[in-house]
């Protein structure tokens, strides 16, 4: 079982430099994507109404791909949350979770 390592958190600015990979709606106007660096890292990105919320870059695909289902999830489970609200709740989990989350051994195979 790897461990997810989050490389930065809110320091992309440019996103047009990347290359996007999926986009994800989610409720409310906010938008979910997952983009590939020139670094070949992966950048999760949070937006509402076509602005940007939140960055996390992430080693791995597939946990970037992880990260984005949770960050939906909270956004579903919460009605009404704004947009520094959610910015707070992903930087806090990102730091506290930052040296020590493991990733389930086979979280995208089909369920039991």
């Amino acid at each position: 079982m790897d461990e997810m390592i989050v490389l930065s958190i809110n320091e992309h600015q440019d996103l047009n430099a990347h290359s996007p990979l999926a986009i994800l709606s989610s409720e409310e106007g906010f938008t979910l994507l997952l983009a590939k660096t020139q670094n070949a890292t992966y950048l999760v990105i949070a937006q509402h109404m076509g602005r940007t919320v939140s960055t996390l870059e992430l080693a791995s695909a597939r946990y970037a791909e992880f990260v984005i289902q949770l960050i939906d999830e909270h956004i579903r489970q919460h009605p009404g949350l704004q947009s520094e609200d959610l910015n707070t709740h992903i930087v806090l989990k990102a730091k506290d979770h930052l040296p020590r989350t493991a990733m389930p051994g086979d979280f995208l195979g089909p369920a039991a």
